[in-house]
């Protein structure tokens, strides 16, 4: 077979590979765990279309770029999720491409498909391009700045440098995360301007890119851990234990962790200085010497790279708020902190194994088997080839990435670090692989990647993997969009999720689009000022997720489900055992409720005097119906609520909402059981209740009590728990 024949048919295999795994399920798939910044983007780039903008109108983190292309893409070809996606399948398939003409350049055609295989196989871009993210427009930018630099390299072209500069350039006005790959593009750039200093970058790559740093890294640990070992038992105290961590093992929690993360540098620094007797300052200083008087040229890089970022961000961001800035960048400082990347992704790395997690670890494991097979090399003594092309990017991309910028080390976050590290693997390793060694490679790349990417694609569709996924959330959305037109609802929401009010056409307040922009990065209480501009407030599984994660969401969010089932009037409720979740209040009505209610975890939630304290669920015989639960508000003012259990029977009860209590009833007589959240006390007259004796009786808890009464028996109690045998109770605060 000619090789032009192989070309095309790799490619072909390649492309069919890449739609089949991005667009499988497409218009099916929603995710609330995930979802957020879709429904953001989304939403931003309707609101373009109607003449609303970002920074100005809406509060908005990410430079200008992507809303633009997306709000265009929306106009030419409609507005709808399943369209906004597939931007980012076309943006990919022309990242695809251009790593192909990449690696090409690098060595030859076979380096081109074995280049653009990555990048269509990686974990990580099978998950970003079916979505509406920012990353795939990195992943195009980074690849178009990437060719250039090889061909520059290879060349010495001045146009090329430019050009690499020029793409990286157009790329951080769509996301900033691409910045520290254009430092460390320019650094390397400015470098190779010189003989000398070029020199003096190739040096620095035999340095670090070299099997010795295996053994240096490792000996670096093993004098740490003496260090902290010794420095314990001298000095023992818990605020000395909390702070002097073994970086990589432990995560940099602390800003004082951010010293044990120094200490082991200088460490593995004074290690590879003395081990490969470099001198080091002399070389500095001429280094800068040679810079400067290169300096015109210095000069015109710096240019070519901000020329993008004047006319797009100048004209888009700029032109339309004083604030901007302050939204995209300087607010951003605050997500993280330098000299802690490298070592929190190997912490969560370990963490996640220790945790029994590697599902996880999917998005790591391109570099896992790239890092294994090279360790293979190096146990054989083989010899590889220095990546001279590659080499220099990779490590100062691996610097500014991971040390000193404050990127939270999140692969999508380090792509175009990451697709500097499999260029250099390639050049590394293509001339050791011929013939049976090279299809051995291919084969058991494949192996790896199509395993990691069959389980992206299908069992993390279906909720299978460890991962967050909410499997439920197109169908509570689907559901509450018919309540909504049902009982004809309009006004203007606060949806915490953006999402949903994309999807379902909600009217909203735009500034308060990004919930989670206002709270993290701009001042929580701007929130309260969307609150009280709404009619309706809307939340959903992600912010009951985020919450999980974060503190300052926990708060924030808390107190705002509070205001809503103490003040506001919930309208509809759906909740899934599993935990996907969707609620739809009624803003405040100027009263205050002692007793208050949604569905939640499958169950009926139960609110008291402003704190949420037990569940509320049936059972008949040995099926309790707490797969699914809706509660639903109607036009006469009650509640209908249906139980549903898993194999898909259902009880139908009604509930009424009185300013002090709460009835529950239900047609025929089942279990009742009201599970709480802590150890409870059950109290009648005085007397501890006791299986067989009448359903009235208190509920004692650490945060107050309430009363129960029912018609019914109590037949089981536990120490968090209690069922009753009744057709309803009456609940007061």
């Amino acid at each position: 077979m000619k090789a032009e024949t192989k070309k095309i048919l790799s490619l072909s295999v390649l492309i069919l590979y890449y739609l089949l795994t991005r667009l499988w399920n497409m218009s099916g798939t929603m995710n609330e765990y995930f979802d957020y910044d879709e429904g953001t983007y989304l939403m931003i780039a309707r609101l373009i279309n109607h003449s609303v903008l970002p920074y100005r109108d809406v509060f908005a983190v990410h430079p200008p770029l992507y809303y633009y292309i997306l709000a265009l893409w929306l106009r030419l070809f409609g507005d709808s999720y399943v369209v906004g996606r597939l931007l980012s399948v076309f943006l990919g398939l022309l990242a695809v491409l251009v790593a192909y003409f990449v690696g090409r350049e690098l060595h030859d055609w076979k380096t081109g498909v074995l280049f653009s295989a990555v990048v269509v196989m990686d974990p990580i871009m099978v998950h970003m391009n079916g979505l509406v993210f920012h990353e795939t427009t990195i992943e195009l930018f980074t690849l178009l700045s990437l060719y250039h630099f090889v061909r520059y390299v290879k060349l010495r072209n001045r146009k090329d440098a430019l050009w690499s500069l020029f793409w990286t350039g157009v790329g951080s006005t769509s996301k900033f995360t691409i910045i520290p790959y254009a430092v460390a593009l320019y650094v390397v750039l400015v470098l190779l301007v010189n003989l000398e200093t070029e020199s003096y970058l190739e040096r620095l790559g035999r340095l670090l890119l070299n099997r010795v740093q295996v053994f240096l890294v490792l000996a670096a640990y093993g004098i740490m851990s003496l260090l902290i070992v010794d420095t314990i038992l001298i000095y023992p105290s818990e605020g000395l234990r909390r702070l002097f961590i073994l970086p990589g093992v432990h995560r940099i929690g602390l800003v004082g962790h951010i010293i044990s993360a120094g200490i082991f540098l200088i460490i593995w620094g004074f290690l590879t200085l003395y081990v490969f007797r470099v001198s080091y300052l002399r070389k500095l200083v001429r280094s800068l010497h040679l810079v400067l008087k290169n300096l015109k040229t210095a000069l015109q890089y710096l240019l070519v790279f901000l020329l993008p970022k004047v006319l797009i961000e100048g004209a888009l961001g700029l032109g339309v708020s004083r604030d901007y800035l302050n939204q995209t960048y300087l607010a951003q400082s605050s997500r993280y902190a330098p000299l802690a990347g490298v070592f929190d992704l190997l912490a969560n790395l370990f963490e996640k194994f220790g945790a029994e997690k590697p599902d996880f670890v999917v998005f790591y494991l391109p570099l896992i088997f790239m890092f294994t097979l090279l360790l293979f090399y190096f146990s054989r003594g083989e010899k590889l080839r220095e990546p001279s092309v590659m080499g220099p990017l990779f490590i100062t991309s691996f610097v500014t990435y991971l040390l000193l910028f404050p990127i939270i080390p999140n692969m999508r976050f380090l792509y175009p670090m990451v697709l500097t590290a499999y260029l250099a693997f390639f050049e590394s390793i293509l001339e050791r692989l011929e013939g049976r060694k090279l299809v051995a490679l291919v084969f058991a790349a494949v192996l790896v990647f199509g395993a990691a990417d069959y389980g992206m694609v299908c069992s993390y569709r279906e909720g299978k993997l460890l991962i967050p996924w909410a499997g439920h959330s197109k169908d509570l959305r689907d559901d509450l969009s018919m309540y909504i037109g049902g009982m004809n609802l309009t006004g203007t929401f606060l949806s915490v999720n953006p999402f949903n009010a994309y999807y379902l056409n909600l009217g909203i307040d735009p500034y308060y689009l990004d919930t989670f922009g206002i709270v993290y990065m701009g001042n929580s209480s701007r929130l309260w000022e969307a609150i009280n501009e709404s009619d309706y407030l809307l939340f959903s599984t992600w912010m009951y997720a985020i919450g999980r994660e974060s503190k300052v969401f926990e708060e924030t969010f808390g107190k705002l489900k509070e205001h809503a089932v103490v003040n506001g009037s919930l309208l509809y409720a759906e909740s899934y055992g599993k935990g996907d979740v969707i609620e739809l209040f009624r803003n405040s009505e100027n009263r205050s409720h002692a007793v208050g209610f949604s569905s939640f975890s499958g169950k009926l939630q139960l609110w008291v005097n402003g704190s949420e304290v037990a569940y509320i669920y049936p059972s008949i015989g040995n099926v309790s119906y707490t797969w699914r639960t809706v509660v639903e508000r109607k036009p006469s003012g009650g509640y209908e609520l249906v139980y549903y259990s898993s194999d898909g029977d259902s009880i139908i009860g009604h509930l009424k909402l009185d300013e002090d209590s709460l009835t529950l009833s239900f047609p025929v007589e089942v279990n009742l059981t009201v599970e709480f959240k802590e150890r409870v006390v059950f109290l009648r007259d005085g007397k501890l209740v006791k299986n067989g004796t009448p359903g009235d009786f208190t509920a004692f808890y650490s945060g107050g009590s309430f009363s129960v009464e029912s018609k019914g028996t109590v037949k089981r109690i536990t120490p968090s728990g209690i069922t009753v045998q009744c057709i309803g109770v009456r609940i007061k605060g």
